[in-house]
């Protein structure tokens, strides 16, 4: 059972038994369903926990558009496709909803926290209070997600764990610094890793398990030293380095059941293993660390939007509003040598079909890691038909091409890269483009080795034979031969190889985007004053990126701008000073 089937119910019943009030920091209504009527069984709790789970899938649903933010994907849902892309006017303004999405989880957190807290006083038998000590934690986690995000985006921002009094203090509320927000998330999170269960029955599955609490107390440790590092703060750096690598120590640890998919078997070439994982049928693997639920056609307003955003028309209906760049593809690497190809030659000439590592010619993407088969398609890849409603497939097989013609599956032209995605696309009947049921995953297990590695080669200044290891378990998945243990064994060059494999298993996932940012890496990847001319594999110029950027545009893709309906109606509210 997924965890949408009640959160439904429980949306309704807290705008019903509530007096709803619309205001900057979208707070949860002051006024209580009595307490005669509801919060009188564990039961009831869930119920409302639910609700807060159905807030964090709404916050969290279409992850991958980050990464269209990113260098190596494309995408219309949230950038012009035309003109000079820049962060100021692309990525760090106009984010009002993202920042209300967040402030939702909080304020229906903060609503459910108090009453739960009211019932573990009120029952003070152990089977009740280990319930109710589970909600709360989890609760926490919910909180905890979106703080977390909201500082990584804004910096220091309103800070309060209570359900707020009305609009007299919402428009009055201060930011707060970050280092106090964090420190806060975090004490709950260890409140959370003591009483959210390791294991949870079937019937459970979309509530958040014990591994997903060290997970992320882990990952917002590494964040934290990472911009410490920014900071030259290297003192505090390297004691959250290994605070982190101590969280993600855990969750490796056998108690926890995790492994890689098909315990990390690549599969064939032309059908590997970790394609299955983004189909919509392996969400409950050990691999999955946390993700959201979304539905299907009997929900139709929870469901996936992969399809929708990734597919073809002749697939499902899709628009293709996002698609891979050939900067991504050209960081797949070869199964003969592990290493890069020659970078991919873009050409309109009339026979690119047979230029020597040309992006139009096929041969030019055999041998390489098997992820890039299960993640991007490109000129002469194969894919069924799906009807418009997602219910037919077939009977015929579509060839993919970047310009349209007839009988082969349908992309615009002359705005695109020339690649599409094969990753997170259905293949099987099902349902529409918006019904679709694959969860978003917001921490794999891959993900976590990764970030491990990440936090001993900082502290140790340099790899260990156990995050080779590591690296060469996800490298198997791919095909690829193990990593070359003399080329990389600087802090440096190993960080090399944790970018590259980040890059390539985590692409869609919403990961890239947050990487860059806080490995301060925006400037190496869009060098002034030409920053990158971004073209589709036949040549055409699509955009410049980042073209003449000033320090401050920057700036403002590492700081977002505080919504201006908070500066307007609160005085207390400062804007980040490069938004000035």
């Amino acid at each position: 059972m997924k965890l949408y089937i009640k959160e439904i119910a429980l949306s309704c019943l807290m705008c019903v038994s509530t007096s709803c009030v619309s205001d900057l920091l979208d707070q949860t209504p002051t006024s209580e369903l009595s307490s005669d009527l509801f919060w009188k069984t564990t039961e009831d709790a869930t119920s409302a926990l639910h609700g807060v789970y159905n807030a964090t899938r709404t916050f969290f649903h279409k992850e991958y558009v980050w990464d269209t933010a990113s260098d190596i994907m494309w995408g219309d849902v949230r950038n012009p496709y035309n003109g000079i892309w820049q962060p100021s006017a692309n990525v760090g303004s106009n984010n009002e909803t993202y920042w209300k999405n967040a402030y939702q989880v909080i304020n229906r957190a903060n609503y459910v926290l108090e009453n739960v807290d009211k019932m573990l006083d009120r029952y003070q038998d152990e089977k009740n209070q280990t319930t109710l000590k589970r909600i709360k934690g989890e609760l926490y986690f919910l909180r905890a997600l979106a703080y977390f995000r909201l500082i990584d985006l804004w910096g220091d921002v309103p800070f309060y764990t209570h359900t707020l009094n009305g609009n007299d203090e919402a428009f009055s509320i201060s930011r707060t610094p970050r280092a106090v927000i964090k420190d806060s998330i975090l004490k709950d999170l260890d409140y959370a890793k003591i009483n959210v269960p390791i294991k949870i029955a079937d019937s459970e599955r979309g509530r958040a398990t014990r591994v997903a609490m060290y997970g992320f107390s882990g990952k917002i440790k590494l964040y934290w030293a990472s911009w410490m590092k920014n900071e030259n703060k290297m003192d505090e750096a390297d004691k959250y380095y290994r605070a982190a690598a101590a969280d993600f120590k855990e969750v490796m640890k056998p108690e926890y059941g995790r492994m890689l998919f098909k315990n990390g078997d690549p599969g064939e070439p032309t059908n590997p293993s970790y394609g299955e994982l983004f189909n919509g049928k392996n969400e409950y693997c050990e691999e999955i660390i946390f993700a959201t639920s979304n539905a299907g056609p009997n929900s139709p307003d929870l469901g996936d939007y992969y399809t929708y955003d990734f597919a073809t028309r002749s697939t499902g209906a899709g628009g293709t509003n996002v698609t891979p760049t050939i900067r991504l593809v050209d960081k797949y690497q070869l199964l003969s040598t592990g290493d890069y190809a020659v970078p991919m030659i873009k050409s309109d000439a009339a026979d690119k079909e047979n230029i020597e590592n040309g992006a139009c010619n096929p041969k030019s993407y055999e041998g390489r890691d098997y992820r890039l088969y299960a993640t991007v398609m490109w000129d002469g890849q194969k894919m069924v038909r799906v009807s418009d409603d997602g219910k037919t497939i077939g009977p015929d097989t579509l060839i993919f091409r970047y310009k349209f013609d007839d009988n082969v599956t349908y992309i615009s032209s002359g705005r695109r890269t020339g690649y599409i995605f094969r990753k997170f696309v259905r293949t099987y009947a099902y349902g529409a483009r918006n019904q679709g049921p694959q969860d978003t995953y917001l921490m794999r297990l891959p993900d976590v080795w990764l970030m491990y590695c990440e936090a001993v080669n900082e502290y140790n200044n340099g790899p260990t034979s156990e995050c080779f290891e590591l690296i060469d378990q996800i490298r198997h998945r791919g095909g690829l031969p193990s990593i070359d243990r003399g080329k990389f064994n600087s802090k440096e060059t190993f960080f090399n190889a944790i970018d590259q494999e980040r890059c390539v298993e985590l692409v869609a996932e919403g990961q890239r985007f947050f990487d860059i940012r806080r490995w301060n890496m925006v400037e190496k990847l869009w060098p002034q004053p030409d920053g990158y001319r971004l073209t589709s594999t036949w040549g055409e110029l699509f955009r410049d990126e980042f073209r003449n950027a000033q320090d401050r545009d920057f700036q403002r893709f590492y700081r977002f701008k505080i919504p201006q309906l908070e500066i307007d109606k609160n005085p207390n509210m400062v804007q980040n000073d490069c938004w000035l």
